[in-house]
């Protein structure tokens, strides 16, 4: 049985590990895709990222994790354009 059964989940996996990641740069997230293939859910956001004092900018994080060891298979980040 897997660990990630629902979407719910692996959004709370996701925001877990990017919490983790981003530490104070990491600013709301709003999740805009969750699928599972095979035993992988792919998590996509909205984040929004400080990158300095008083400069918020958005970026589209995507991770993968594993469903049966909630283990971040690989993730990519860009900066969206306004």
């Amino acid at each position: 049985m897997s660990l990630l059964a629902s979407t719910d989940d692996a959004e709370l996996a996701a925001k877990a590990w990017l919490q983790k990641k981003y530490g104070k740069r990491l600013g709301r997230v709003k999740f805009v895709e969750v699928l599972k293939d095979s035993d992988v859910w792919t998590v996509r956001a909205n984040v929004k990222l400080s990158s300095g004092v008083l400069l918020i900018k958005p970026h589209m994080v995507q991770v993968k994790i594993d469903s049966n060891s909630t283990q971040v298979l690989g993730y990519s980040e860009a900066e969206v354009e306004k």
